[in-house]
């Protein structure tokens, strides 16, 4: 009893207590909303953009302690906290938050305030310990007067674009912060960054990431008040220097990032000193040298990122197998050498992520290991891991990406892959030398790529799970009905099929309808034949269809029309005939038409040119005819040099990578495969055709155009001068026309022209000078009868005429003058000569009959002369009597005054 009376005493100190924590650990339970802060706040937002239904709560007759986002002091009911982030707030920020005399919390992060700057007065609200401007789209210079807010913990300005400093002297004032983010705020302008960020001894995290810094990190600064440091994050911007020694006294530092930057010189053995490192990122940098061995003492480092180093060299080293709590490894990228041995993964059993891509390791382990570690995600490609199929990997259960392309591997797939692959998301064995036969195996991994092996059976059979297979490049065979003609219980989530290049036969089953989530096809280079089913119009979703390279036949279907997002058709080297349908100058959103090499007749659809979008247009080796449509000026995307867009129909990206299309194009008078880059191709090709009348001045609008082709048609008339603004164009080809007159002087201009045929037409004239032209081969103007000049061995008129003054006119008078003077004074002589004698005989009568008188005089006596000499030689010849002469040749003529007969 006696003991029971204290215990009644104390039950209600006890229930008072409880009652007292409860009402302090409830927010919001007393409603005492100060009246001043709530008018506060409805003037602070009243100033803002507030979207829809934003804040709705925020109204006169509610306690504003209830408001949304709004926290309280439950004791005063003075408002504390303001939880504003990512509600695409924008407008002004009031002054009336200065009414807020109690907020020590304001978040603001993750709105759009479109380059307003931050407000200076919110350096008056001495109360704040937590200040999050974040993501909120604020721009201008970062106030000085945040160095007043002494009491400031948490200060977050990171990733404003436009934010800028002119000094960071005011950042030393908040002298106990412990969170600093001011990632993606320019501070190039203010060189002692360093200096004042050290000045915060209570500083723990420190975030920089790209901040235009490229100025040194003086290594002098190895006193640096950074003695509570524990995360440092200076990636991405322009250090170009070595790591400096300091960073190796930070010995409290658990996470160090200076990723994407410039950083040289080998990586220091003085990193075993940071033994609290859980995380090190120095990928993307210019390190050489080894990986340093001390690199093992790091017994706490879970993450370690030196990938995207390509000067760092030598072998794994065997200290890694001492990095127990190691989880994430990535080395790809590397020139690092050497075997992969059991040594390297000893003690690791937490590893879940490994990444050796594009190295020269070597994966040398017996081929019964059980590796200690279960692995989540690995990343081999290009890293040697053949030739035999590594057995080890059937162990790891967990594993959800596994890429292995161009490993070495030359086997057959062992029995328990498909069933073990089944599980894993992602799988990449392409570019290898894998066989098997997969005619009864059922694929189930959501990505597949098997492509460029040596699989050799007909197609496998795929589950509604799997969204991408490529098996591209193999010897698949049979006919393509077994695989997309099977019902299926669940609608299939299949969106890239790609078969290209194997030896499929047989049509193209109508059964279509039952892959609605295709959005690109490439069944290109096989042995198909028959038309296009109309079950492919079902497809409403198709980016992307390429046929090419078989022997499909018929029109293209009108059901395709229905395919409205279509981005790339690719139906060359075919035996398609017919027009070109018109509903493809319909599809806006095309960027890729490749009819060449097919039987098409009838004239370009004009339509054609409201594809604005349009990269490649390829009608070449066709019959087409009429004229090249002058409206192509229309389609703006090729009116532009090469910029950035949206590729969608040329790419399907996914979690870890992309499927991209792939184009065989003749450019340059060869054909050439374009992938990675053929969303920045420029081209068109209608050559090959029968097309007629003139080029249209408005194609030369086409500025961005890197490649035109209009050889092998009818064209005539000249080459428009406009030509000289295709400033991108690399190949002209104008070859096998008739096109007349002159080569426009503007061509000169065409500096990125590296091919250029105009041969076998009737251009005349000489070929321009410029820097390009005169470097191509003269088979590119051959043809051309009336064209002279360089590179031609055929010189043009004028360029003679000049080489023959060079060589007998002005320049020898200029060697030796006196000739020049002698024929001067002949020629006067002979002029008055001439004229002294003819003027007289002109004047005088009696001198021109005595003159002409004594000229027949002379001509008569020199006759008789000859006559009676060949008389003589004759009769010494035997010639007279011989008879040869039988007829007597008589002839008066004036001897002396006298007439004399002559025989």
């Amino acid at each position: 009893m006696r003991n029971s009376r204290p215990m009644i005493l104390l039950f209600p100190l006890v229930c008072f207590l409880s009652s007292i924590i409860s009402t302090l650990c409830e927010p919001n339970t007393l409603r005492v909303c100060n009246e001043k802060e709530k008018h506060a706040l409805l003037r602070f937002k009243q100033a803002l953009y507030v979207p829809g239904n934003q804040l709705s709560s925020w109204s006169i007759d509610e306690d504003c302690c209830r408001w949304e986002a709004v926290r309280c002091n439950n004791v005063t009911g003075r408002v504390v906290e303001l939880l504003l982030g990512n509600f695409m707030l924008g407008g002004e920020i009031s002054p009336a938050l200065l009414e807020l005399e109690f907020l020590s919390y304001l978040d603001l992060s993750l709105n759009g305030f479109e380059g307003r700057p931050i407000p200076s007065f919110l350096g008056s609200m001495g109360s704040l310990r937590y200040l999050d401007l974040s993501s909120a789209g604020f721009g201008g210079v970062v106030p000085h007067q945040l160095g007043n807010l002494s009491t400031l913990r948490h200060l977050d300005l990171g990733y404003n674009s436009g934010l800028y400093v002119e000094n960071l002297d005011w950042i030393s004032h908040l002298s106990i912060l412990k969170y600093l983010d001011m990632g993606g705020v320019d501070l190039h302008r203010e060189v002692h960054w360093l200096e004042s960020m050290s000045m915060i001894p209570s500083l723990s995290e420190l975030y920089l990431s790209g901040c235009r810094i490229y100025r040194s990190m003086v290594s002098s600064l190895g006193y640096a008040n950074f003695t509570s440091l524990t995360f440092l994050d200076l990636s991405e911007n322009d250090f170009n220097q070595e790591i400096p020694n300091w960073l190796f006294n930070l010995t409290s530092l658990a996470t160090l990032s200076l990723s994407n930057n410039q950083f040289k010189g080998q990586i220091s053995e003085s990193i075993g000193q940071l033994k609290y490192l859980e995380s090190l990122d120095l990928d993307s940098n210019s390190f050489h040298g080894p990986i340093p061995t001390p690199i093992g003492n790091l017994s706490s480092l879970r993450n370690l990122y030196l990938d995207h180093n390509p000067l760092i060299n030598g072998s794994l080293p065997k200290s890694m197998g001492l990095l127990s709590n190691l989880e994430y490894l990535l080395v790809g990228g590397t020139s690092l050498t050497g075997n992969i041995s059991e040594v390297h993964f000893t003690t690791i059993s937490k590893l879940k992520l490994l990444s050796v891509y594009e190295t020269s390791l070597s994966f040398h382990v017996n081929s019964n290991w059980t590796p200690p570690f279960q692995l989540e995600f690995l990343q081999a490609d290009s890293c040697k891991m053949g030739p035999k199929f590594p057995a080890w990997l059937k162990t790891h259960k967990s594993l959800f990406y596994l890429s292995l392309s161009s490993s070495g591997i030359v086997d057959t797939t062992p029995n328990w892959f498909w069933k073990w692959a089944s599980s894993i998301q992602h799988i990449d064995l392409s570019d290898n030398q894998i066989s098997g036969d997969l005619s009864q195996v059922v694929l189930n991994t959501t990505i597949l790529d098997l492509s460029s092996n040596c699989f050799l059976s007909p197609l496998p059979r795929l589950s509604s799970n799997i969204v991408v297979l490529n098996i591209a490049n193999n010897s698949f065979s049979g006919q393509i009905s077994p695989l997309i003609c099977r019902n299926m219980n669940e609608r299939s989530k299949l969106e890239v099929l790609d078969i290209s290049n194997n030896d499929l036969s047989g049509e193209l089953s109508d059964c279509w309808m039952h892959w609605p989530s295709l959005t690109h096809i490439n069944l290109g280079s096989n042995n198909l034949l028959g038309e296009i089913p109309n079950s492919m119009g079902s497809l409403v979703v198709l980016k992307a269809l390429s046929l090419h390279n078989n022997s499909l036949s018929g029109d293209i279907p009108s059901s395709l029309g229905n395919c409205k997002v279509l981005g790339l058709i690719n139906l060359s080297d075919n035996k398609f005939l017919g027009i070109i349908p018109r509903w493809i100058g319909e599809r806006t959103t095309l960027m890729v038409i490749h009819l060449r090499s097919n039987k098409f007749t009838g004239d370009i659809p004009r339509k054609i040119c409201q594809l604005s979008y349009l990269t490649v247009l390829d009608l070449a080796n066709n019959s087409l005819s009429g004229t090249i449509p002058k409206c192509l000026n229309n389609i703006s995307n090729m009116a532009a040099g090469p910029v950035e867009g949206d590729f969608h129909a040329l790419e399907a990206d996914y979690d870890y990578e992309s499927y991209m299309e792939s184009l065989i194009l003749n450019m340059k008078g060869r054909d050439s495969e374009y992938k990675e880059i053929l969303p920045y191709v420029r081209m068109i090709d209608l050559s090959s055709n029968n097309l007629s009348g003139s080029i249209p001045v408005e194609i030369f609008s086409l500025s961005g155009l890197q490649s035109l082709n209009l050889s092998h048609n009818h064209l005539m008339g000249m080459i428009p001068v406009e030509i000289g603004g295709m400033e991108y164009l690399e190949s002209l080809d104008l070859s096998r026309n008739n096109l007349s007159g002159e080569i426009p002087q503007t061509m000169a201009k065409l500096t990125f022209l590296d091919d250029l045929n105009l041969s076998y037409n009737n251009l005349s004239g000489r070929i321009p000078l410029g820097t390009q032209i005169q470097t191509f081969s003269p088979l590119s103007f051959f043809g051309n009868a009336k064209l002279c000049g360089d590179p031609l061995p055929k010189n043009c008129l004028e360029d003679e005429e000049e080489e023959t003054q060079r060589h007998t006119g002005v320049g020898e008078n200029r060697e030796f003058p006196e000739i020049a003077w002698f024929y001067v004074g002949m020629g006067s002589g002979f002029f008055v000569g001439l004229w002294g004698v003819s003027g007289c005989l002109f004047f005088n009568k009696a001198w021109r009959h005595a003159y002409f008188q004594y000229l027949d005089n002379i001509k008569d006596s020199a006759y008789v002369v000859i006559a009676i000499k060949l008389k003589w030689l004759y009769q010494k010849l035997g010639i007279y009597n011989a008879g040869i002469i039988t007829k007597g040749v008589y002839q008066q003529v004036q001897w002396h005054g006298q007439r004399v007969r002559v025989q």
